[in-house]
């Protein structure tokens, strides 16, 4: 039983939908002493952050159902506790304890809390008009006063100095009912 509840939880656990939830907890305080049930979302596909989304759309349900958390002695084997293994577990039987409350609670016609968080991603130099930065030293700033001439041998340190996007995550809205 407990591993296969392991192996279903590492599979969510990998899953856009779990990067919202955990989106949600970081952004949202009423979150706190809730479960998040995720409706709908997006995420910035080009973002290394897996928690840069556009949107997430869900609700908010009361915590009904408290999972029953294993001993830690379960855990302890040859007087060493495996706090690794231990933690997923918790996470796992939080994870299934939450579906199994919000099904629940669904299926009784309980309204959950709306919420919608947008967020944006831009790129902070983009109004930079400059092809270099500000900390390039003056011969290489003269380079940029013809860009299709690149017979210097300069340019193979000036590229290190070029304006280059710098992307920004921010939270745009939070709307909550």
């Amino acid at each position: 039983m407990d591993d296969k509840l392991l192996k279903k939880y590492l599979e969510y656990a990998k899953t856009e939908e779990s990067f919202a939830v955990l989106f949600v907890k970081k952004h949202l305080a009423q979150a706190k002493g809730h479960w998040v049930d995720i409706v709908d979302y997006r995420r910035y596909e080009m973002s290394s952050d897996n928690l840069h989304f556009r949107f997430v759309l869900g609700g908010l349900y009361k915590r009904k159902i408290k999972p029953q958390y294993p001993s830690k002695s379960v855990y302890t084997i040859g007087g060493k506790f495996d706090e690794r293994r231990y933690s997923l577990m918790v996470r796992a039987i939080t994870w299934e304890a939450a579906h199994k409350d919000i099904e629940q609670q669904k299926s009784k016609n309980i309204a959950s809390r709306k919420f919608k968080i947008t967020g944006i991603s831009y790129d902070k130099n983009r109004s930079n008009k400059d092809f270099f930065r500000e900390d390039a030293p003056p011969a290489i700033k003269a380079l940029a006063n013809n860009l299709n001439n690149r017979t210097s041998p300069l340019w193979d340190r000036a590229l290190q100095y070029a304006n280059k996007p710098e992307f920004v995550y921010e939270i745009k809205k939070i709307y909550i009912d």
